[in-house]
């Protein structure tokens, strides 16, 4: 299915199911469930089964967790692409909505590897889970082994716009023949030309199409629907844009003065998510003109007013992996997600995980708040309606 074809079949899933649910799109004002422990635990929805098959697998799958297991769906955690480890087994245990194939322990993971890595996963899962990587291209590429192409930096693909499309379809078609739902990329940020190299994120590793906002955007568009015709999901990052700091938010904190909600370099998040992308990642950097106060990902000015609002997203909104980053080191582990969730987010990614347990307690804990437990609920459903809309959840007739 094209990247065309599959945004209005997920909007579809997502607003039956939010419909159904007495919420919309955007963070629900509808009151939460009585809050006491047994609704807690059981977190039944009342609303009837919609109509739409997906809908109404994701409304069975949502009802048969309580409060626990639909915050433990909001965490994705890392595993080596080489083989599912004992703490990525208790991850899944814990009930983590994915996981995240991080480089290899034992060198470099052939296609073959990778794809028994996925089955392990889905067979140790308590539902079925998103299967991510990082397959931009360059100098960030996780899967590089046997049966994988080298793709090229996104710096030379951006040469080539018009040959994109066929060559994102196949690299997204070996990602899913081993088991990948989802691909953490591409990057959207568009470089400042004053600064290139001196922008450590993006163009200092050639991770950027280029500098101009319309030919980055052709670009998006083009690595979302060839990985939509693939067999895997796209996600665009790092919203609302690294291109014009300095620091690399992996390693310090970064700021940016320029970037406001009428900005020209939003227009490659625009056309990503008129592409279909269903998953945008947030940056981890403070932007100044939106909420000096914040980081984007914890920013309720970025991720709800701005990307839901003003470009009217409706997919599941991503962190960029915030259990090594050094951009939110002074934040306690559980407090990263719950601030992150009450912002507007969904998916918590971490690389360590054994952060899923102290961000599920901390998630748990903060639903005793009955707006934030209908926070929880909301962003589960968009993490299950991502699921069901590449196929990866389904329910028996």
């Amino acid at each position: 299915m094209s990247g065309a074809r599959r945004a209005p079949v997920l909007v579809a899933v997502l607003t039956a199911v939010l419909a159904a649910c007495g919420g919309q799109p955007a963070p629900p004002a509808a009151p939460a469930p009585a809050d006491t422990p047994s609704a807690r635990a059981a977190a039944p929805s009342a609303a009837p089964a919609p109509a739409d098959p997906a809908a109404a697998c994701v409304q069975q799958a949502l009802d048969g967790l309580d409060t626990r297991g639909r915050a433990a769906q909001l965490i994705m955690a890392g595993v080596p692409a080489d083989g599912l480890t004992g703490a990525g087994r208790a991850a899944l245990a814990a009930g983590a909505g994915g996981v995240i194939l991080t480089d290899a322990a034992g060198g470099e993971a052939s296609a073959a590897q990778v794809a028994a890595t996925t089955r392990a996963v889905q067979q140790a899962a308590r539902l079925p889970v998103t299967v991510a990587t990082d397959q931009e291209g360059g100098k960030v590429q996780d899967l590089k082994g046997a049966g994988f192409t080298r793709i090229p930096s996104a710096t030379a693909q951006g040469r080539d716009v018009a040959g994109l499309r066929e060559e994102a379809e196949g690299w997204g078609r070996e990602m899913s023949e081993a088991g990948v739902t989802l691909d953490l990329a591409p990057v959207a940020d568009v470089v400042d030309p004053a600064l290139g190299k001196a922008n450590e994120p993006v163009g200092a590793l050639d991770r950027g199409f280029g500098t101009d906002p319309r030919r980055v955007g052709q670009a998006v568009t083009a690595f979302v629907e060839g990985l939509d015709a693939g067999g895997v999901d796209a996600t665009l990052k790092h919203f609302p844009g690294l291109g014009r700091v300095r620091e690399n938010t992996d390693f310090a904190g970064a700021a940016d003065s320029r970037t406001g909600v009428d900005d020209p370099g939003l227009a490659s998040f625009r056309a990503g998510i008129a592409a279909g992308a269903p998953v945008v990642m947030m940056s981890s950097a403070v932007y100044e003109r939106i909420d000096p106060e914040n980081r984007a990902l914890f920013s309720r000015d970025v991720i709800t007013d701005l990307l839901r609002g003003r470009l009217g997203f409706t997919g599941v909104v991503t962190t960029d992996d915030v259990g090594a980053a050094r951009a939110v080191a002074d934040v306690p582990v559980g407090q990263r997600a719950v601030r992150f969730v009450a912002a507007g987010g969904d998916q918590v990614l971490t690389i360590e995980p054994g952060d899923v347990e102290p961000m599920v307690d901390a998630l748990v804990e903060a639903a005793d708040e009955p707006a934030f437990a209908a926070r929880v609920t909301e962003s589960a459903r968009r993490i299950l309606a991502l699921k069901a809309g590449r196929g990866v959840l389904r329910c028996a007739p």
